[in-house]
């Protein structure tokens, strides 16, 4: 389910079998020209990979809005992630799944509240490729029995 008014009507009557919420980290980087333009690849692969997520588990997963942060000091957004998924266990979220490229966020993976999943991503490329597209698929199908597994 997606955050969109009709998704959340239909998550607000069934929340008894709706029980994990996706959230995807995206860092922004507008320092220099090349960070800026990967940090886009990165947000554009996240939201690719987090649309397969919320389609494979329709009807048990809701895909939460993008949690955007600026650079690399994740050390400092730790904090605000933990208070913005508190906000979120007040409904009735038993599993919460945080997904980034960003390796960063392995480093403070222990004072998460949400299961961080976390995959080397490619910095740039064409979406459209054949490498990107086969990329995609098997790390989907990874993150797929990842959250399968915590279900068990």
């Amino acid at each position: 389910m997606r955050w969109s008014q009709n998704d959340l009507d239909q998550f607000v009557d069934e929340k008894q079998y709706i029980d994990t919420l996706f959230i995807p980290l995206i860092p922004i980087h507008t320092s220099g020209d090349d960070k800026m333009v990967s940090s886009a690849f990165q947000h554009e692969l996240n939201n690719l990979f987090s649309k397969i997520i919320e389609e494979q588990f329709k009807g048990r997963i809701v895909l939460a809005p993008t949690y955007n942060y600026i650079g690399e000091n994740v050390e400092n957004e730790k904090e605000r992630l933990n208070q913005w998924i508190d906000s979120f266990s007040e409904q009735s979220f038993k599993y919460i799944f945080l997904f980034s490229f960003d390796r960063n966020w392995r480093k403070e993976e222990k004072e998460l509240k949400g299961e961080l999943l976390w995959f080397p991503g490619l910095r740039k490329g064409d979406l459209q490729s054949t490498e990107t597209q086969s990329f995609v698929k098997e790390q989907a199908r990874e993150i797929v029995e990842i959250i399968k597994e915590t279900w068990e």
